[in-house]
Formats: structure tokens, C-alpha cells, sequence
């Protein structure tokens, strides 16, 4: 029996990574296809969000079997509880890449300035290492590498900061880009609030490994 529910929890650890995994390719695919106008690889993007809901409530419905067949006690519990949350915020990072790909598609064919696209591309880059690490910290129960995910976060959120300003500016300067920028205001918030829900489940490493609850990002109450 013991040996059945390392199998269940090892198996549903995968379920999570593969998950993120997806999430990732969607969100750099989502902002390829921002830059290069890639309508096409756009609507891929927004398709594959229906296999990430899949896979968020098949995750949902195993990881609620487990507990009530194999009543865990203690870290148990913690970690399975922990793996709600962690799935929760996978599913959210799936729905802000897909959001993405929506602005490239209502983008395609608008006069942009390739400079701040490769910004957002260079903070969507930052944005999946945060993913990454923050998955790699669960799957290894790595709570130092947790407790670092916030560090590297910082460099997504100074990236907002500074291409919103640099839009603003564009439009003030360039009235022909108006609609594109306007567009594009929206996608660095978009994928800043994909790098704090990978944060957020470093918090849940943090938890499943020490009961600690510990708030990590400052995410907004209304966006977890």
C-alpha cells in the first residue's frame, strides 16, 4: 500500500510538470507569434489552452482521489494539499499565455516598433526561467531555490515598469501606433502576472516541505 501511494504521489508531481511544461511553450510560443505577426501560431496558442483546463481537472479529480482513498497524515497532506494550489496556478499561467497570443492576434497587421517587442520578448524569457525554477523547486522540494524565485522575478517587474513608459511615450511621439501600443500595454501585465504565479508556488514548495505559509510575490487579491 505504501509503495501504491509513493506511485500516486510521484505520478501526480509529473502531472504538474508536465502541465508547466505546456504552459511555457504556449507562452513563448504566444510572444514568437506577437512579433513575428504569426496569427496562425497565435490561434495554435489559444487552442492549447483547452489541453491545459484538461489537464487541470484530471490533476484536480486525482489528486482528490488520493487523499480521500489514502487518508494522508501529515507532510502527506501537506503535499497533496500543496498540489491543489500548485495546479490552480499552472492552469492561471496557461489562461495569461493564452491571453498573449490574443493580443498578437488583434495586433496582426498593426505599425509596432520592434525594439519594445523584443523587450516583451526578453521579459516573457524571464518570466518562463521563473517558471521553470519555480516548478523544478516543487518537484525537488527545493525550498532554497523557492525562497530565490522572487530575485528573479524582480527583473520581470522592472521590465513592465520600463515598457509601459517606453509605450506611452511611442504614442506621444507617433500617433500611427496608437492601436498597437495600446495593445501591447496590456501584454507586460500579462506575462508579470505569470512570473508571480510561478512564485506563488515556490510559496507552496515552502509549505509542503516546512508547513510554513509564507507570502512571497505581492500579487494583487483580486488576480490569484
Amino acid at each position: 500500500m505504501r509503495n501504491e501511494f509513493l506511485g500516486q504521489k510521484h505520478d501526480l508531481v509529473d502531472r504538474l510538470v508536465g502541465t508547466a511544461e505546456v504552459a511555457d511553450e504556449m507562452l513563448g510560443d504566444a510572444v514568437r507569434a506577437l512579433a513575428d505577426q504569426d496569427a496562425d501560431l497565435a490561434a495554435a496558442v489559444v487552442s492549447r489552452d483547452n489541453e491545459v483546463d484538461r489537464r487541470y481537472v484530471d490533476t484536480q479529480d486525482e489528486i482528490i482521489r488520493v487523499i480521500s482513498l489514502q487518508a494522508p497524515v501529515a507532510g502527506d497532506t501537506r503535499l497533496l494539499t500543496s498540489m491543489l494550489h500548485v495546479n490552480i496556478h499552472l492552469e492561471r499561467m496557461g489562461d495569461y499565455a493564452t491571453s498573449v497570443a490574443k493580443m498578437a492576434r488583434r495586433s496582426e497587421g498593426l505599425k509596432g516598433k520592434d525594439e519594445l517587442a523584443a523587450q516583451i520578448a526578453e521579459m516573457a524569457e524571464l518570466a518562463q526561467r521563473v517558471g521553470r525554477e519555480s516548478i523544478r523547486s516543487y518537484a525537488q522540494r527545493d525550498v532554497e531555490l523557492a525562497r530565490q524565485l522572487p530575485a528573479m522575478d524582480d527583473g520581470v517587474d522592472r521590465l513592465n515598469r520600463g515598457i509601459f513608459q517606453r509605450l506611452v511615450a511611442l504614442v506621444a511621439e507617433d500617433e500611427s501606433r496608437l492601436e498597437w501600443a495600446s495593445n501591447m500595454i496590456l501584454v507586460p501585465r500579462l506575462i508579470e502576472r505569470y512570473g508571480d504565479h510561478a512564485v506563488d508556488i515556490g510559496e507552496q514548495t515552502i509549505f509542503a516541505v516546512t508547513g510554513e505559509a509564507v507570502e512571497l510575490s505581492s500579487n494583487d487579491p483580486e488576480d490569484r
